[in-house]
């Protein structure tokens, strides 16, 4: 094998990359890439909606402000407090390894419904009825809906006939993270009780 010398080295110029698989036969955008950009809003919103719920619970049913001035009662509220931020942050990140935002969606619909069910309950039943305990709960109930709403929408973007199973699993990861705060006042009761 002999090299010659008065060849010219290949071109630096990249080849074109081809937008066949990007584009169908239309030139439009591929319905892939329009369901991908699809599940990318509902990302969004969903996330702006744990923001505010967050937030609210936060701001509203923690009393966050007045347990900072008050640390005796912070500690009491920390294991609640770190239980609840944990399970927002368990549907983020379920959102932000996308090839798991379905267990994220299931999730955030699961808090969004159960918790907004649960505030709603509690402001009813609450006797004798005054106003000024009866709206905080409310709030946060409220700031929980978009969630649920927004969630729920993100099943469009996916197939009739995908699985239900990563919601399913997510629903129900959201009634453990939720059941833990609402039982262990009542088992402390018991146990310190016996």
């Amino acid at each position: 094998m002999e090299f010659r010398a008065d060849l010219a080295p290949p071109s630096a110029t990249p080849a074109p990359e081809s937008k066949a698989a990007d584009t169908p036969s239309g030139g439009g955008p591929s319905k892939f890439s329009q369901m991908l950009k699809e599940v990318e809003k509902h990302r969004g919103r969903v996330t702006a909606a744990i923001a505010a719920a967050l937030v609210a619970r936060l701001l509203f049913e923690f009393n966050f402000v007045s347990l900072v001035r008050n640390t005796e009662n912070l500690i009491i509220q920390v294991p609640y407090i770190g239980l609840a931020v944990l399970s927002y942050l368990i549907v983020l990140m379920w959102m932000a390894m996308k090839t798991r935002d379905r267990f994220g969606f299931g999730m955030a619909l699961g808090i969004g419904v159960l918790e907004a069910t649960y505030l709603i309950v509690v402001a009813v039943m609450q006797r004798p009825f005054n106003i000024m305990t009866m709206w905080p709960p409310l709030v946060v109930a409220l700031a929980h809906v978009p969630m649920a709403i927004f969630a729920i929408r993100a099943a469009s973007s996916y197939p009739p006939l995908d699985s239900k199973r990563p919601w399913i699993v997510g629903f129900v990861t959201a009634v453990v993270f939720l059941v833990i705060p609402w039982i262990a006042p009542t088992l402390l009761d018991a146990i310190n009780g016996a």
